[in-house]
């Protein structure tokens, strides 16, 4: 059996454990706390079996971003005694059993999302023999300006809903005075970043699949339009959105 079999077995096994626990806690929401770490299972196991300096360093940078997500991710969960309002409104929305329709619908779903966001993950751990280039440490360069766009981000936002006198108001000062989601496109310029520490191993080329559907998915998918549904009627915020763009940000806003 060839690595990437062994990949994809274990990635099986992983998200069904995890679907055993939201059948048992009643909370889908607990896929949003694997996600991150499905990616390192599959980079752990990669490196495991094929232990280049470049497969190290990209576990190293999946495993720094999969935990960081993972701990902001459960720490948000178990301050919640309550399903994720998402997951809540798809489940009202299945026909039949919701148990098989969590199982398919949820985590059957998000395994083969996770495998096509992780096709450069997955390309490196499989083919990589090769001493790391110059563009490699662009990537490097790309992929932490994302994460630590991201991680303020995230860091802003928390200060902002945490002060009583922002209760129910839109923010729109630091990051997200120039993007309505920076954390989204922190999110998505990392992994670009990281798709091009992979360049020059057999097959690079498509690992472009991981950055276009990431991209796409927050974009057009479960970032943005989600994030925003519940704010449609709020005209504060559509004020903001007038002038403020979704996710690539402009800084020449004044």
């Amino acid at each position: 059996m060839n690595l990437f079999w062994i990949q994809i077995i274990a990635l099986l096994i992983f998200i069904n454990f995890w679907f055993v626990l939201a059948v048992i806690k009643k909370r889908n929401d607990v896929a949003d706390v694997a996600w991150g770490l499905g990616f390192i299972l599959i980079v752990l196991i990669g490196w495991f079996f094929n232990p280049t300096p470049r497969v190290l360093l990209i576990f190293l940078m999946v495993a720094f971003w999969g935990m960081r997500l993972a701990y902001h991710i459960g720490r948000r969960f178990l301050k919640s005694s309550e399903e994720d309002k998402r997951y809540q409104k798809m489940r009202a929305s299945w026909k039949g059993s919701p148990v098989f329709n969590s199982w398919l619908r949820v985590f059957v779903l998000q395994g083969v999302t996770l495998i096509l966001v992780a096709s450069s993950i997955i390309i490196v751990t499989n083919f990589d023999n090769s001493d790391p280039i110059l563009i490699n440490i662009l990537g490097i360069i790309i992929w932490m300006f994302g994460l630590i766009f991201e991680i303020i981000g995230d860091q802003q936002l928390k200060k902002f809903i945490s002060q009583e006198k922002n209760r129910g108001r839109i923010m729109a000062s630091g990051l997200w005075k120039y993007t309505r989601h920076p954390n989204y496109f922190g999110e998505a310029i990392l992994w670009w970043g990281l798709w091009l520490v992979t360049w020059g191993v057999d097959y690079f080329y498509l690992g472009l699949i991981g950055p276009i559907t990431i991209t796409l998915l927050l974009r057009f998918v479960s970032g943005v339009p989600l994030a925003e549904e519940r704010y449609k009627e709020n005209l504060e915020f559509q004020e903001y959105a007038a002038k403020t763009p979704p996710m690539l940000p402009n800084f020449f806003i004044k």
